[in-house]
């Protein structure tokens, strides 16, 4: 570490405090619009409600407790969840909790295929492949998340999908058709593919003009292509700003344009990387809650991501990579609670799993879905 090893201070400017927290930090500045409100030891800060209500998510182990009634206090040592110091008495509270929230998870029926990937492989040299025969398949109306370390092969998953480069071999199949012969327009037309930087995609000054684009240069006619914008507009809340510039617009509005800008073409797939690059919590979760609402209207979403609070909450499923090859295609609650996945994959446990263990809960899993559970329906 940096810091032992120089003596250097070291700061650490970050929103997703449970990123951070597996390491000790001495204290936290807490800033908003401009102002320092507060800067206090660790504990002090993670003990108190001054996160919450400046829009920081806290760690979720200290989420889960205050869920079950626990209360935070500075002697329990919440700076992490290895240091946390807990009664059996608060322990009882956390089982009782989750004994009463738990609830048998009822199979989902299987919705029809929509696309598959077939043993798929590419490599930008021969001798080194960055996919590796990798197949899965994405059913109508799934919302999924694509999870791994930076260079693992997600983004060059996607632009296999959409086309921007070819398989050495495999397949991709829409609604049962190789996709092989289509050209990245035709392609655009189903599967959309929303960058994660919005300045990248944008490129008219206004947001009209920039929803409207790829109806224009599809050739159709005025009267439909006013309809359609307006429609897209209203779905991503934009129909206000309509005629606004686009530089007038915050980056998750710009987010929002983009996706508009996507939608418009009513693809049946949206391919997005880190949909939430960069946002506090408040922001995180209007954009979710937007991707949401849009699976919710029937649209397949797949989300390249390193945020695995996101995984837990907005997508069921997960397909895990790691160097090129899939490791896993399950449920985003076993990805978290699979020790040897979670080595293999690079990624860290959720510290919803060291909590149960610590509490006499053998079942993290079953733990983290009742979690889930409950923040999708009352913790909001």
């Amino acid at each position: 570490m940096v810091q032992k090893r120089t003596g250097a201070a070291v700061i650490i400017i970050e929103h997703r405090l449970e990123d951070v927290l597996w390491r000790s930090m001495d204290r936290i500045i807490l800033m908003n619009e401009g102002r320092i409100v507060a800067d206090l030891p660790t504990a002090k800060l993670l003990s108190g409600s001054l996160l919450k209500e400046h829009g920081i998510r806290e760690p979720l182990y200290l989420t889960a407790l205050r869920y079950a009634g626990v209360d935070i206090k500075e002697e329990m040592h919440p700076e992490h969840v290895d240091s946390l110091l807990l009664t059996e008495e608060q322990k009882e509270t956390v089982r009782s909790w989750y004994q009463s929230r738990r609830s048998v998870v009822k199979n989902k029926t299987e919705a029809e295929e929509l696309l598959r990937v077939e043993n798929l492989e590419f490599g930008y040299t021969p001798e080194k492949p960055t996919l590796q025969d990798v197949s899965f398949t994405i059913h109508k109306g799934e919302m999924v998340s694509i999870v791994g370390r930076n260079g693992a092969g997600k983004s060059t998953l996607a632009k296999q999908i959409c086309g921007f480069e070819q398989p050495v071999s495999g397949s991709i199949y829409m609604d049962g058709r190789d996709l092989a012969g289509d050209t990245i327009k035709e392609r655009a037309s189903r599967i959309g593919y929303v960058m994660q930087n919005p300045n990248q995609m944008i490129s008219k000054p206004m947001i009209w003009d920039e929803v409207e684009m790829a109806l224009i240069q599809s050739g159709m006619p005025a009267k439909e292509r006013k309809a359609r914008v307006e429609e897209t507009l209203k779905i991503c809340g934009l129909y206000p700003f309509r005629n606004w510039p686009v530089s007038a617009l915050s980056f998750g509005q710009k987010k929002r344009v983009t996706i508009a800008s996507i939608l418009v073409q009513r693809p049946q797939v949206i391919i997005l990387d880190e949909p939430t690059a960069g946002q506090d919590y408040h922001h995180y979760t209007e954009i979710m809650e937007f991707l949401k609402a849009l699976n919710e209207q029937g649209y397949t979403i797949l989300m390249i991501t390193h945020d695995m609070h996101l995984m837990l909450e907005y997508t069921p499923r997960a397909i895990v990579f790691s160097e090129g090859r899939m490791l896993a295609d399950t449920t985003a609650a076993h990805v978290l609670n699979d020790p040897k996945l979670v080595q293999a994959a690079n990624l860290k446990e959720t510290s919803l799993y060291t909590l149960s263990l610590a509490c006499g809960i053998d079942k993290p899993q079953a733990f983290t879905e009742c979690f889930i559970g409950y923040e999708q329906k009352e913790g909001r």
